[in-house]
């Protein structure tokens, strides 16, 4: 049941009135799952700062066990004092290191959107410095000020979260030209800036686009689509309001279906599946579901390997949706952690307490 205490935790630091302007870094609002060999692999972990499991889809069985650290796309990345350890996690092999050759102490705060590059951040009173690393070259930026902290890199873009007093806002430094550009980035129709309560983050299957949950203290919720090939941003409504707790059980799911593809979302609290179209930044598909009973846990949300049905829970009970139709189904409830698809889609994997690995069948929704 630790799982479902920290949840709780969590939700209580984040009520309406709480203070504004904390930003969702890799280390404090990545997922706590991640589907890895084409949705052969589930990856599995209670915090960042825990180590991370992966498991068979095909068996429930564990293949191995990785250390603490960032993830992008397949690449777990874990830092030892001034080594940093890059790893395969769809194999478990240790695959590269890289000595850090800065002075003081920096800690690890992200990896690049492909993965072949640690960023480690120090900051001091008057400055914060970013030391981008691979197993092959390193390179410094250096930005007066202590409040910066690590968004996103891809390729020439290190994105980066400045906090003001009432909120943040999402900065853009050029690695090529060496410049911070001026204005913050931000939706043409909207402020840049961000204020609410960073909940989640996902990325797309090929890495460029970043969407992150914000929830506000009235239950509003948006997406924040950070598009890092383009540098470009977008925040997208999503539906609901006036309900923190039933705001807090959004969860994201990215679908691999091209370049932009699309992401949906799910709220047990609101009853709520809607689909967002990644390339023009709006809701393309809004369905409402019946439930009999739901608690205020955060979201979990797998897909399935059809790309037709989503499975969720809120902790504590589990359903399953048609993407086509909008139907949802309750399933038996168990106790969930995390939630994996066989991958002869036939039934579901749930971690449990105690972490156990259970297999959930029959599906009642075929």
């Amino acid at each position: 049941m630790l799982r479902l205490t920290l949840v709780a935790s969590a939700l209580a630091l984040l009520l309406p009135g709480a203070a504004v302007g904390a930003a969702c870094s890799p280390l404090d609002c990545s997922t706590s799952q991640f589907v890895l060999a084409h949705g052969r692999m589930l990856a599995v972990r209670q915090s960042v700062d825990k180590p991370l499991r992966v498991i068979d889809l095909r068996t429930g069985g564990t293949r191995w066990h990785l250390p603490p650290g960032v993830v992008s796309g397949r690449t777990l990345v874990h830092q030892d004092g001034a080594l940093l350890t890059w790893y395969d996690l769809a194999t478990g092999r240790r695959v590269a290191d890289a000595m850090l050759q800065q002075r003081g102490t920096f800690s690890l705060v992200g990896v690049s959107q492909d993965g072949a590059s640690a960023v480690v951040a120090r900051t001091q009173k008057r400055s914060t410095t970013f030391a981008i690393a691979s197993p092959h070259t390193q390179r410094v930026v250096k930005l007066g000020g202590n409040n910066w902290s690590f968004d996103a890199l891809d390729g020439r873009f290190l994105f980066l979260i400045q906090t003001l007093r009432f909120g943040y806002e999402v900065r853009l430094y050029d690695l090529a030209t060496n410049t911070l550009r001026k204005q913050p980035l931000k939706d043409q129709d909207r402020s840049a800036l961000i204020s609410g309560l960073p909940f989640a983050r996902v990325s797309s299957p090929n890495g460029r686009y970043l969407f992150t949950l914000y929830i506000g203290g009235d239950g509003n919720a948006m997406v924040h689509e950070l598009d890092t090939a383009a540098g470009r941003a977008y925040c997208i409504d999503l539906p609901g309001s006036g309900d923190f707790a039933a705001a807090a059980t959004w969860a994201l799911v990215q679908a691999d279906d091209g370049d932009n593809g699309t992401l949906w979302a799910v709220s047990v609290g609101y009853g709520r599946l809607v689909a967002i179209d990644v390339a023009s930044h709006r809701l393309r598909v809004r369905y409402s579901f019946q439930r009999a009973s739901w608690n205020p846990n955060a979201g979990i949300a797998a897909l399935a390997p059809d790309g037709q049905h989503v499975a969720f829970t809120d902790a504590t009970h589990v359903w399953v949706a048609d993407l086509a139709d909008g139907r949802v189904a309750t399933e038996p409830s168990h106790v969930a952690i995390a939630l994996g698809w066989k991958t002869d889609q036939s039934a579901l994997w749930v971690v449990g307490e105690r972490s156990r690995v259970s297999r959930l069948a029959p599906l009642r929704l075929r």
